[in-house]
């Protein structure tokens, strides 16, 4: 996985706000997938620059803390980025290895994101 500057995160979520879709963002700073990019700004608004900023995983959780998590989850009806991003955790499909994991979380098309539709 690569890991992007501060500087490119901020230039791609700076190029999205501005009105550019994710996938052209994507494609003219070489991100390979624009779900990068949308998950940049949505941390980007709701931690500001520090969200963008490259963090050490955590993946040393308590098992309440877990359970919270899970619950929220389930009552909100909410995606596993949408989870990752209210509890500030790591990004969902990674093991602590930080291979992939067996549940492709990557959308197959941000199109529909661009759209303003949540997939």
């Amino acid at each position: 996985m690569t890991k992007f500057s501060l500087e490119v995160k901020l230039k791609a979520v700076q190029m999205y706000l501005s009105g550019i879709g994710s996938t052209t963002v994507a494609c003219q700073l070489c991100i390979k997938k624009c779900y990068s990019v949308l998950m940049w700004v949505a941390r980007y608004r709701k931690y500001g620059v520090q969200g963008l900023e490259i963090r050490l995983p955590k993946y040393d959780y308590a098992g309440d803390f877990k359970l919270k998590v899970l619950n929220w989850k389930k009552q909100h009806k909410a995606s596993y980025s949408q989870t990752a991003l209210q509890f500030d955790i790591s990004k969902p499909g990674k093991s602590p290895t930080g291979k992939e994991s067996s549940i492709n979380m990557v959308p197959k098309s941000c199109l529909s994101e661009e759209d303003g539709q949540n997939t």
